[in-house]
């Protein structure tokens, strides 16, 4: 006949075993949750060509309150930069370039939208003070701009036509400003050579 301290101690063990079991699988389980959720929300906001990204709202770096949805009317370049990166000031430099075009022929039907990805505010107003930047700027407050194009560095641009939709991705910088005013006009007007 087994004696009562070890019958105590086998349940005991047992005890431990399920304890130790049952926090394992839920520790897997809750490890997969993580992944399956990560997956769901970046297949979610994947956005491709002919897409129409969701819009979002840019507080510029001057205070001024920007809703991509009342830009509807006008060709929209969104792009993503920050100040930590290498060949974003040239990029700076190249938009600043297609903007000014635009507005000295007094375009409204252009709108070039910068967003400071994962960067800190005095280093994103240096930045755009260094690189003489006026077209309209912001932070990515909580990444929510960025997670909607699925950045995944810097620089990236895309082109949304007059009704918001996504039209043309630029992965990397612009070789020039013909570039950018190329790859605008195509949007304008498709059928030009």
């Amino acid at each position: 006949m087994p004696s009562e301290p070890s019958e105590k101690m086998s349940l005991k063990t047992a005890l431990q075993e399920k304890f130790w079991s049952v926090v394992a699988i839920l520790g897997v389980v809750t490890i997969l949750g993580m992944i399956a959720i990560r997956l769901f929300n970046h297949d979610r906001g994947k956005i491709g060509l002919g897409d129409n990204p969701e819009d979002f709202v840019l507080e510029s770096f001057t205070g001024d309150v920007i809703d991509t949805h009342d830009l509807r009317g006008s060709v929209l370049v969104v792009n993503f930069w920050a100040s930590w990166c290498t060949t974003c000031d040239r990029e700076a430099r190249l938009l600043q370039e297609a903007w000014d075009i635009y507005q000295s022929q007094a375009r409204d039907d252009v709108v070039i939208l910068g967003v400071a990805y994962m960067d800190t505010s005095p280093s994103s107003r240096s930045f755009l003070a260094e690189n003489s930047v006026t077209y309209p700027n912001g932070p990515d407050l909580r990444s929510e701009i960025s997670r909607i194009y699925q950045v995944t560095a810097v620089p990236e641009t895309y082109f949304l036509d007059a009704e918001g939709t996504l039209r043309a991705v630029k992965i990397g910088p612009f070789s020039s400003a013909d570039e950018i005013l190329a790859m605008v006009e195509g949007i304008i007007d498709p059928d030009q050579p």
